[in-house]
């Protein structure tokens, strides 16, 4: 039967191939809505019939309707030393269907896939295509091989975010005696088919809605039907390796990527184990050798070795003093084995999107590497690419995850750390003066611990004028502000960020005839409010949690007092809970307290306007404002 399914296929797809009618009138009308572009006709062909080689044809015709469409044409094609495009052109048809430019290989450009990386091998050959009007179709088709068969590309046949898909199909043919395994997701309520037979898979798709972008919504391989495909065999570049799980998989990159890498001059090794004499825990050891990478290497980018996968010698790193994440968490991990502290190779996703190395599918993922050092049943992470990094401190990039580490025993999947809400909090405490012509005098100390010091630990790293214009941006909503002293201190030992800064805010305070509306939240107004979503259809995500406290002390004016208080406002939903309280002190000064909890979870579509109230409801109460009034004799 599946024969017959796919023999019906060949000619279904033959039929449109051979018809060519490319222009904007075809497409259905329904394909068009809350989309960019639409992807017309897809057919990639791979063949692993060879595990010492891969052969991939694509062929994509999609319509580009507007400007934010362009970069869905996608007119490009990546290649290495161990791989080559053979072939790759470009149509471009108008909104008829007439042919108004055709681009050949010699027309593309090739660049460094990584412009900033100092050592690359991949490269990227693409199309500077500027159109000339909208809309139009770009026919693509191109023709590659490569000697690895360890990638085999997801199949994502909606690629992103207001695309649709009107066919898109992927061919995987293969030796039966190295059937490539797949994991579909999110394939329910879309018209998709799979066509397994002995020597061939067949994914096919027609007739995709586009998946408009909704706010706080899940990561896309949550929401997106997609496949991903990969071989239990596989080669790379010269190494035959092998992945049925993770705990095989982990063996092959000991074995292959690992094991060889590890040397280190005797001098360094004598070096290190001085530096580490005195301490009597691993702890006190790892945090010595990491201050060590720390004041010793610096990060670039590299992209050679066994496609991009495996660390530069230890040694090359101890005499050039850099490397990129692969070689310097080597470098940190072969420190620490000399000194016999454990360690793992750590795979992850790095992205402030929480992207998980998949638990039931072995195959190559990731973007970067990390280490994990065991202690009983936890692991402290180091990102050992930074050189202002605490020991210990991960922040949104890799925390909170399903990553890989590699262990003596093999692979096996492990999760980064997890900042709670209580963990990630700012403590603003300002002191204020107002003069009697409304301006403002203020000192601002802020402390910040958790992911809220991720956002900021990195700041005495910028230039002056750089740093000034945070703080511009911050507070866009204060007019003509100037800062007139700056002191920011990174404490690595305790992760605590503090800032104390001095400035000035001339005419601040709204006058009304002799009196002053004056608003007490001068530092931490909420002026985000989530877009009106019609119909919202995705999940609410809201991925970390955080809590805000202020206390700002304000000194009224000679010859002002308040006149009247507003009454303390309490907020409280599934979301978090909001609180802002006025008081005044016996020596008649104003007291302003605001603590705001936003908590992390996922909620159903439902819950979005309720959320979008709580978050509008708070911008207005922060904006809440007292009346100053002069007392006229």
């Amino acid at each position: 039967m599946k024969k017959i399914l796919c023999f019906a296929f060949l000619i279904c797809t033959a039929h449109i191939y051979s018809q060519k009618d490319y222009s904007i009138a075809s497409i259905p009308k329904e394909l068009t809505e809350y989309s960019n572009s639409v992807l017309i006709d897809e057919l990639v062909e791979i063949d692993v019939t060879d595990i010492n080689k891969m052969k991939e044809k694509t062929h994509r015709v999609i319509a580009i309707l507007n400007k934010l469409g362009d970069g869905d044409a996608r007119l490009y094609e990546y290649y290495d030393s161990n791989s080559r495009v053979k072939n790759v052109e470009v149509r471009i048809y108008n909104a008829f269907g007439k042919e108004i430019e055709h681009f050949k290989k010699k027309d593309f450009m090739d660049v460094s896939r990584t412009g900033s990386s100092m050592y690359a091998d991949s490269r990227v050959l693409y199309l500077n295509y500027t159109p000339t009007s909208y809309p139009y179709i770009v026919v693509f088709d191109s023709e590659t091989e490569t000697g690895d068969t360890a990638f085999l590309s997801p199949w994502f046949p909606l690629n992103g975010h207001a695309e649709s898909a009107q066919k898109s199909v992927l061919k995987i043919k293969y030796n039966p005696a190295n059937k490539p395994k797949y994991k579909p997701q999110n394939l329910n309520g879309f018209d998709i088919t799979i066509s397994d037979t002995p020597e061939e898979l067949i994914f096919s798709a027609s007739n995709l809605k586009a998946i408009r972008y909704e706010e706080h919504g899940p990561l896309m391989s949550k929401i997106f039907p997609n496949v991903y495909v990969a071989l239990n065999n596989f080669k790379l570049k010269e190494s035959l390796g092998s992945g049925k799980d993770w705990q095989q998989f982990g063996s092959w990159m000991n074995k292959s990527l690992l094991s060889d890498v590890s040397d280190l001059p005797e001098g360094t090794l004598a070096r290190i184990k001085s530096l580490v004499a005195n301490e009597t825990t691993n702890e006190g050891k790892a945090r010595k050798i990491y201050q060590f990478v720390q004041d010793k290497v610096r990060y670039i980018s590299i992209q050679i070795g066994i496609g991009g996968w495996k660390p530069m010698l230890a040694s090359d790193v101890d005499k050039l003093s850099y490397g990129d994440c692969k070689a310097l968490t080597n470098y940190t991990k072969t420190l620490l084995d000399a000194v016999g502290v454990p360690s793992y190779y750590t795979v992850v996703y790095g992205d402030k999107m929480k992207w998980d190395i998949m638990e039931d599918f072995s195959s190559l993922q990731g973007n970067h590497v990390i280490l994990g050092i065991p202690d009983n049943d936890e692991i402290t992470w180091l990102e050992c690419t930074s050189q202002d990094t605490p020991y210990g401190y991960i922040g949104k990039f890799t925390n909170d995850r399903d990553v890989l580490i590699i262990t003596p025993e093999g692979g096996k999947i492990a999760h980064t750390k997890v900042y709670e809400t209580e963990e990630n909090t700012q403590e603003n405490i300002a002191k204020v003066k107002v003069d009697a012509n409304g301006n403002v005098t203020a000192t601002l100390k802020s402390i910040s611990k958790g992911l809220q010091y991720d956002d900021k630990y990195l700041l005495p790293k910028e230039k002056q004028e750089d740093i000034d214009q945070h703080y511009k941006k911050k507070w866009n909503y204060i007019n003509g502000f100037s800062l007139t002293d700056i002191k920011l201190d990174n404490n690595k030992e305790e992760v605590i960020f503090t800032e104390e800064l001095t400035l000035n805010i001339p005419n601040y305070a709204n006058p009304v005839s002799n009196d002053y509306l004056f608003c007490a939240n001068i530092f931490n107004q909420n002026q985000y409010i989530p877009p009106r979503i019609d119909t919202r259809k995705q999940n609410l995500y809201i991925g970390n949690g955080y809590v805000d406290i202020d206390t700002v002390t304000v000194e009224v004016p000679e010859n002002f007092e308040i006149d009247g208080l507003p009454d303390e406002t309490i907020l409280e939903t599934k979301f978090g809970k909001y609180q802002i309280n006025f008081n005044i002190t016996s020596d008649d000064t104003l007291v302003y307290t605001r603590k705001m909890i936003l908590n992390k979870g996922e909620y159903p579509p439902s819950e979005y306007e309720n959320f979008r109230d709580f978050l509008r409801s708070i911008a207005r109460l922060d904006k809440t404002k007292i009346l100053l009034k002069q007392n006229v004799q």
